[in-house]
């Protein structure tokens, strides 16, 4: 485990800086493998509904894995932790990121998650939006859960179930100026970001995969060490695609979040979405795309299907 940890403190590489966003477009070419996805969000854009991606950060916990001194590795504390308002975190990414507007932010329950914060991304409907007869501005909003560290196995647990359904309770959070936000299970992305808790769940014989049973597409993904060859297929059906998972060791840092919503903002397509989210990796840990790209794949690849068998679509 210790040697584990030392690999993974090196890949993280350097502390992630805020890079230059590139100008104009990304050209998208192709069929939309993400079709169905797209719809089922172009049919709530125009109902007057919002994008919501939720994305659930175990907080790391030197109790756990070592994660650092000076706070990093508090998992009782978000502010100062590794994974949310240190570093790369989410909150500390996104709270100074290009184009993002924090909108809310509280304490959770004060037991299980710690902080919930809400960010807000104007998106101009693109081509791609146009054709689903998006023809209006959007709101994508970005829901970010703090688990307290010592509870990442209720952190992975609630994100899978979520994302293989169905929706057992409604999570609602209530905006300042009097909206409402139904995330989670109810949104159209899931992320996890932290420590691969199957890594020792699996080990241990003490992890059970849930029946799918989602109703309405959901994009998913994974930051998380070695998370391709942990979940495999497992999460995959008709209604699930995995948008990113990782073949290696990793930091889960919120840019590669940013990334894969900017793509999804776009209206791009799975392939396109999944090199946003590798280009933001790179650029903030100064690593050739090349080795990123070797690093991180999604369950559209022909590669995924070979190492982990074909997704039954």
């Amino acid at each position: 485990m210790r040697l584990c940890v030392l690999l993974r403190l090196l890949w993280m590489g350097p502390v992630p800086v805020v890079r230059a966003e590139p100008t104009g477009p990304v050209p998208t070419k192709g069929p939309v493998p993400l079709g169905p996805l797209y719809q089922r969000m172009a049919n709530d854009i125009q109902l007057g509904k919002p994008l919501v991606a939720t994305v659930h950060v175990a907080l790391c916990d030197n109790r756990v894995i070592w994660c650092g001194h000076g706070g990093m590795g508090d998992g009782d504390h978000p502010h100062r932790n590794l994974y949310w308002g240190a570093a790369a975190g989410l909150r500390a990414w996104f709270d100074r990121a290009k184009g993002w507007r924090r909108i809310h932010v509280d304490a959770g329950d004060g037991a299980l998650v710690l902080e919930r914060v809400v960010y807000r991304r104007r998106v101009q409907a693109s081509t791609a939006w146009r054709r689903l007869g998006v023809r209006r501005s959007f709101d994508l909003l970005l829901v970010g859960l703090a688990y307290r560290g010592t509870r990442i196995d209720e952190a992975m647990t609630d994100f899978i179930n979520q994302v293989a359904g169905p929706v057992k309770k409604l999570a609602v959070i209530r905006l300042s100026d009097g909206r409402t936000v139904e995330y989670g299970g109810k949104g159209h992305l899931m992320g996890y970001a932290g420590h691969n808790r199957l890594m020792e769940l699996t080990l241990l014989g003490d992890w059970h995969w849930p029946r799918l049973q989602r109703t309405q597409p959901m994009g998913f993904f994974v930051l998380a060490c070695l998370s391709a060859p942990y979940f495999k297929n497992h999460l995959c059906d008709a209604n699930t695609r995995g948008l990113l998972l990782t073949r290696s060791l990793m930091y889960p840092g919120a840019f590669t979040v940013d990334g894969l919503l900017r793509g999804i903002a776009a209206g791009e397509d799975q392939q396109r979405v999944y090199l946003r989210g590798v280009e933001r990796y790179a650029t903030a840990q100064r690593r050739p795309q090349r080795v990123i790209r070797a690093a991180f794949t999604h369950d559209a690849e022909p590669r995924y299907a070979r190492a982990y068998g074909r997704c039954s679509q």
